[in-house]
C-alpha cells in the first residue's frame, strides 16, 4: 500500500504561461468547441502568436486552411493588437509585432496522411521543439485527424476518442500543452447541454483535461463583430469558470474583456 506521507506535496498543474486568456500547464489536454464560424481558429492563432512572442514554442497543425490562409490572419491579428478593431494600424508597429512572433510554426495538414504520429515526428525533427520541456501545440480540428484502424481508416464519428487518445499520450510524453479544436455534433449548442454533444465516441471529452464551448451571445454586428461567451464544461486545473469575449471578424481577432474599450 503507497504511503501518502512520502509523497511531498507535488503540484502537476503548474502553469507555465497564459497565452490569449487561457492558462497552460505541461501535458494538459484542452478541447475547445464551438459551432463553424464562431473563431476557434483564431482563437488557437491569438495564442501562438502570444506564446511564441514569450519564448515558448508553439505550433498550429491545421485540417482547415492553408498556411497562406493562416499567416494573413495571424497578419490582420497583428493588426488588432495595434490598432484594435476598426482604425488604420501603423504598418512598422504591425510589423514589429509579427517580428516578436516569427517562430511560430503553421503546418497545413492532410486528413488522409498526417496522424498525430507524423505531427511529433514534423514538430521534433524539422522544427526543433523540445523532447521534455514547455510547448504549445494547437490542432485544428480534431475529428479531421486520420486514424487507421485494422479494417482501415476510422469514419469522423469513430475516430475522435482514438485521435484525443493520442493527444494526451503526445502531451504527456513530451511535456507540451496540447489544445484541439473538437466539432459539435450539431451546429448549436444549447443551455444544459453536456459533454456527449461534442462529435465522437465518449473518450472524446473523457481523455481530455479541459473542455471549453465557444457560443454566439448575440447577433453580429454591421461591424461584423459579435459578443461571444466561453464556458468551461470540464477542467481538472481549478472551479468551471465563465467569460466573456469579442471576436473582431475584420481583423480575425478574439479580444479580451479587458480590450473591449479598443472596439471603437
Amino acid at each position: 500500500m503507497p504511503r501518502s506521507g512520502t509523497l511531498g506535496n507535488p503540484q502537476p498543474y503548474t502553469f507555465f504561461g497564459t497565452f490569449a486568456g487561457l492558462p497552460f500547464w505541461p501535458g494538459g489536454l484542452t478541447l475547445l468547441a464551438a459551432a463553424p464560424g464562431i473563431g476557434k481558429t483564431s482563437w488557437l492563432l491569438r495564442m501562438l502568436f502570444e506564446s511564441a512572442s514569450q519564448g515558448v514554442p508553439a505550433a498550429l497543425g491545421c485540417y482547415e486552411h492553408t498556411a497562406e490562409e493562416l499567416k494573413f490572419r495571424l497578419a490582420m491579428q497583428a493588426e488588432a493588437l495595434v490598432a484594435g478593431a476598426h482604425d488604420r494600424a501603423d504598418f512598422g508597429q504591425v510589423e514589429a509585432k509579427l517580428a516578436g512572433a516569427s517562430e511560430t510554426v503553421l503546418l497545413s495538414l492532410s486528413d488522409q496522411h498526417d496522424t498525430v504520429r507524423a505531427l511529433e515526428d514534423s514538430l521534433l525533427l524539422d522544427y526543433g521543439f523540445p523532447r521534455k520541456g514547455p510547448a504549445l501545440v494547437a490542432v485544428d480540428y480534431l475529428s479531421r485527424i486520420p486514424v487507421v484502424g485494422m479494417t482501415g481508416m476510422l469514419p469522423e464519428d469513430q475516430k475522435g476518442g482514438e485521435a484525443a487518445a493520442a493527444l494526451r499520450d503526445l502531451s504527456r510524453q513530451h511535456g507540451w500543452a496540447i489544445i484541439a479544436a473538437a466539432a459539435l455534433r450539431s451546429e448549436t449548442f444549447d443551455a444544459g447541454d453536456e459533454l456527449s454533444a461534442l462529435l465522437g465516441d465518449e473518450r472524446v471529452p473523457y481523455v481530455a483535461d479541459r473542455v471549453l464551448l465557444v457560443r454566439r451571445v448575440e447577433a453580429v454586428q454591421a461591424c461584423g463583430c459579435v459578443l461571444l461567451s466561453v464556458h468551461t464544461l470540464k477542467d481538472r486545473t481549478g472551479p468551471a469558470r465563465t467569460w466573456k469575449m469579442q471576436f473582431w471578424g475584420e481583423r480575425f481577432f478574439p479580444a479580451l474583456e479587458s480590450e473591449f474599450h479598443r472596439h471603437g
